[in-house]
């Protein structure tokens, strides 16, 4: 398994339980929800392409750690 599809795999079970988290929280956690959801579909979007070059790669790992940064953020405010 390729270290991006680690990345994806290892984000999919962090926003699967951010998901349930942000639909039981506050006002604040939807909005961070959405915002992680807009990012998601960009990096599942552009992680098809990962194959045409190093630069996608490099835009994909560092939204996926943006990504990171929303889900647990998430899960320590709910």
């Amino acid at each position: 398994m390729s270290a991006l599809e680690n990345l994806k795999s290892e984000l999919a079970a962090l926003r699967d339980e951010a998901k349930v988290q942000a639909h039981l929280g506050s006002m604040e956690a939807q909005q961070e929800w959405e915002a992680a959801e807009a990012k998601w579909n960009h990096f599942v979007a552009e992680s098809r392409l990962h194959d045409s070059g190093q630069n996608i790669k490099s835009a994909l790992e560092i939204l996926g750690d943006e990504l990171r940064a929303s889900y647990e953020r998430l899960k320590k405010a709910l």
